[in-house]
């Protein structure tokens, strides 16, 4: 058992303090990278094959195995398959230390017992003085070494793991002694009278994560057989491959942080009434996550914790117990069989789809089955796959398993859904521009040598889609929130649902499109909003965003309807609605919470106030809204073009809540601070704006602006207008440049720069405009958004004829858009810091505002 040191792992919270957590955060991701590298180059060296060429297999026989070794040095950076030279710098670099490497690999290997206990036992006496010897070479390392390369904190890892593990299972870790230590005085974690420095107790604070990388030892020692093809991994029978004991407690400790965030998930669920009647977690390790929701929702429902190894039933019945729960089920089933686990469960008097389903961390876990071969998955994930018999394995493949997997599911959870926290892997391209800030390096190898089947986040999302869930936009989180790649998800998904209907009813609309009003340019940018203009299925690069605006309607409605009288109307305004996005995912979502049946019960009613300029995407949004009966549109210009203010634009009545989705960023100074005052004139006191914007600067490091992809192709393009030699342009640009009439460049010129920004307003300014009336904070957060979305943005219509204005013909126009976007803007954007495996890390900035008293 690992033992937490009580007054060791404490709260750091001022400024010196966070700067050891970060430093600590980056040691552990650092650590666990260097256990599993240190594996792979002894196995490697043994067989001969790191004086070749990278990804070279020799005589050994084709295994995924070998596949899963050769992508962790790609993601370390060590090798890159898309250079002649195979190994990189920091590949040679690296293997200059390779004797060291192969040491700390060997030392690692003495760890190759799975037994639960194996880590509470003494190490024996050629461990210890192979230890000794260890420790006197790092010393000697140490006198030259840089401290922070990740060189030198992968070779203390060698050590340090194993002892962290030892000494947090045996209880020791309070005072360490002996050669342990003079490992941590070493490493600056200990201090000449035993007390742990403050550099040691940050470290301490990470040290469970250890666990994860450390459980596999079993599983690494071995890795020699394993690339020979002489051993397989066989998942669930004796588990030779993992301390269980030890990585079910790593991974409850590492998950914490997450079940606490999950929080609202369950909130939202058992909101009025809608109570499952009992929760089913699978996979649930040590029962840690059942204890927390205890903890909130208390002996209302029953709590089943369902696990594959009877190690973490064991924990889990002694966690539950210990927290208070009441007669908790725990049961041996398998994530793979939701057909089995039913028939489990209704020997046990429970219905399968009357409970709510969660997991964490489990799905990649499953046993691969095999699915239909299918067209339609992304089959871009980049990971290594290991098949049951050890041969590769596809990225399509793997994703048409999760689909599969995922569909056998869907069934069982049709009522409450499916609450799923899930690791994703990284592309090795993104996750080697930022070591130390992630643990892809270990993570993706251990999952991918255990056979266990860990995707990326967009492919994860898509084979959701593909099942028949969906993610609830306002309630799903991404772990970093800020960087080119997501690493951990937590998602309520939900079987698709067709969009709420209503009978027709009278409209009390202020504005309607005309008739025979050309659609097709609102219908180009739906489609860029939902996949297949599907309103069941909104695009992961603008729901997460949009949701964060939800929630805050969603929670304005709410503290109303505890409120209301009979005769109140509880109102929400939509400010430059566009077509529809944001009122569509609140309409679902105040549909699925039944708000306005409630409302009607107690002799209330509520209505949804959309806003534009009259233009074909307002008249695309009516076509798609006008039928639900709460909604109202408005025109935000007069019958002369003048802007209304928002009370006029309502009759006078006075709203709960203003939404304004992706609209901020396209104001002027003047214009956002005209909007402000128009905004705050509309809300009753107290009332609440939610704002999303994704192009405001200035973007932190990692990531771009919504439309710094498009600026860049139009400075392409007008270079190549000015290019002093057209005879070199590529043909697309120079039989477009050659019909430019330049006396009408200026006009065109003004009209691009009404369409974007050439300047992007920035964050402070909104936020200055907002001041004098509200009361709140903005935040950031990043979307990954794909190279097919940025050119499906550029070719919207609207936005091609303004912005490339240059070029009255459509068809010339496209070919020069689609010309800079795929073969220029898009490569040189991707490459760069704020790239992802599939598109662009965009930032968005998101807003809270309560008006003034």
């Amino acid at each position: 058992m690992l033992h937490e040191p009580p007054a060791i792992v404490v709260a750091l919270a001022d400024k010196s303090d966070r700067a050891q957590r970060a430093e600590a955060r980056r040691t552990a991701f650092l650590f666990q990278d260097g256990v599993m590298l240190a594996s792979c180059v002894r196995a490697l060296d043994a067989l001969g094959l790191l004086d070749g060429a990278p990804h070279a297999a020799g005589s050994l026989p084709e295994t995924g195995y070998l596949l899963a070794v050769w992508r962790c040095l790609a993601a370390a950076g060590w090798i890159d398959t898309d250079s002649p030279a195979g190994w990189t710098d920091l590949g040679r670099k690296a293997l200059r230390h390779r004797s060291r490497y192969v040491a700390g690999g060997r030392f690692l290997a003495r760890f190759d017992d799975s037994a639960p206990g194996s880590w509470a036992e003494p190490w024996d006496g050629p461990t210890l003085e192979a230890f000794a010897r260890a420790i006197d070479d790092l010393e000697t390392w140490h006198l030259t070494a840089d401290p922070d390369a990740p060189a030198t904190v992968h070779l203390n890892a060698t050590l340090a793991v194993p002892a962290l593990l030892t000494l947090r299972t045996t209880g020791a870790v309070h005072r360490p002694g002996g050669d342990f230590a003079r490992l941590f005085r070493l490493l600056g974690w200990l201090d000449v009278d035993g007390s742990w420095t403050p550099r040691g107790r940050a470290g301490l604070a990470f040290s469970d994560h250890c666990g994860l990388v450390g459980s596999y030892l079993p599983m690494l020692s071995r890795l020699e057989q394993l690339l020979r093809g002489e051993l397989l991994v066989t998942p669930g029978d004796g588990e030779w491959h993992c301390q269980r004991r030890v990585n079910v407690e790593a991974s409850s400790a590492a998950h914490r942080k997450y079940f606490a965030d999950a929080d609202p998930v369950f909130r939202e669920i058992f909101r009025h009434g809608r109570r499952p009647s009992f929760i089913a977690d699978t996979g649930c390790g040590d029962g840690s996550w059942l204890a927390h929701l205890h903890g909130i929702l208390g002996d209302d429902v029953r709590y089943v914790g369902i696990d594959a190894s009877p190690v973490a039933l064991d924990r889990a019945r002694a966690v539950l117990r210990d927290a208070g729960v009441s007669d908790p089920l725990l049961l041996l089933g398998d994530i793979t069989d939701p057909d089995a686990m039913a028939a489990q469960l209704a020997r046990h008097g429970l219905a399968m789809e009357d409970g709510l389903h969660i997991r964490s961390f489990l799905d990649h876990d499953r046993t691969y089955v095999g699915g239909d071969p299918r067209d339609d998955v992304p089959g871009l994930s980049s990971g290594a796959y290991v098949a049951p018999d050890g041969k590769p394995l596809t990225s399509a493949q793997v994703e048409a398993d999760l689909v599969a997997h995922l569909r056998r599911w869907a069934p069982h959870v049709r009522r409450y859904g499916l609450v799923v926290l899930e690791a994703h892997s990284v592309a090795p391209q993104l996750a080697r521009r930022h070591i130390g800030a992630l643990h892809s390096v270990a993570l993706d190898t251990y999952h991918a040598l255990s056979h266990q089947y860990i995707v990326e986040h967009s492919a994860f999302l898509e084979c959701c889609r593909l099942a028949g869930l969906e993610p609830v936009g306002h309630l799903e989180r991404r772990y970093p929130n800020t960087r080119p790649f997501v690493a951990i998800s937590l998602n309520h998904l939900v079987p698709a649902r067709p969009f709420p209907r209503h009978e027709p009813a009278e409209r009390h609309d202020t504005w309607q499109p005309e008739p025979g009003t050309d659609l097709t340019d609102g219908r180009r940018l739906h489609h860029l909003l939902f996949t297949d203009g599907d309103l069941a299925r909104p695009r992961p690069w603008c729901t997460g965003a949009t949701g964060f605006g939800v929630r805050h309607m969603l929670d304005a409605v709410e503290s109303r309807i505890e409120r209301v009288r009979p005769g109140d109307v509880v109102r929400v305004l939509d400010y430059g609605a566009g077509t529809g996005l944001a009122s569509i995912e609140l309409i679902k979502a105040c549909a699925e919470r039944d708000v306005p049946g409630r409302l009607t019960r107690r002799g209330a009613s509520f209505e949804l106030h959309l806003v534009d300029i009259p233009s074909s995407w307002f008249a695309y949004g009516f076509a798609l809204l006008g039928d639900v009966s709460w909604t109202r549109f408005h025109a935000l210009r007069d019958t002369s073009g003048r802007f209304r203010p928002l009370l006029d634009v309502t009759a006078g009545r006075r709203v709960d809540a203003v939404l304004a989705n992706m609209v901020f960023h396209l104001l002027d100074g003047k214009a956002m601070r005209k909007a402000a005052a128009s905004i705050a004139g509309v809300l009753r006191p107290g009332g609440v704006l939610a704002f999303t914007a994704p192009d405001l600067a200035e973007p932190a490091a990692g990531s771009l602006l919504f439309h710094d992809a498009n600026r860049l192709m139009r400075r392409y393009w007008l270079d190549a207008l000015d290019a002093e030699r057209p005879t070199d342009l590529h043909p697309v640009l120079r039989e477009a440049a050659s019909t430019v009439n330049q006396a009408s460049r200026a006009g065109a010129q003004r009209r691009a720069d009404r369409r974007i920004l050439p300047t992007p307003q920035h964050s402070d300014a909104v936020a200055g405009a907002l001041e004098p009336y509200f009361t709140g904070n903005i935040e950031r957060r990043t979307y990954e958004c794909l190279a097919e979305e940025c050119l499906m943005t550029a070719l919207v219509p609207a936005n091609q004829q303004e912005y490339l204005a240059e070029i009255p013909e459509q068809r010339p126009r496209e070919k020069v858009i689609r010309h800079l976007l795929l073969d220029r803007v898009l490569p040189e954007l991707m490459s760069g810091p704020a790239g992802t495996a599939r598109g662009l890390n965009l930032e968005w900035k998101l807003g809270r505002f309560t008006l003034k008293s």
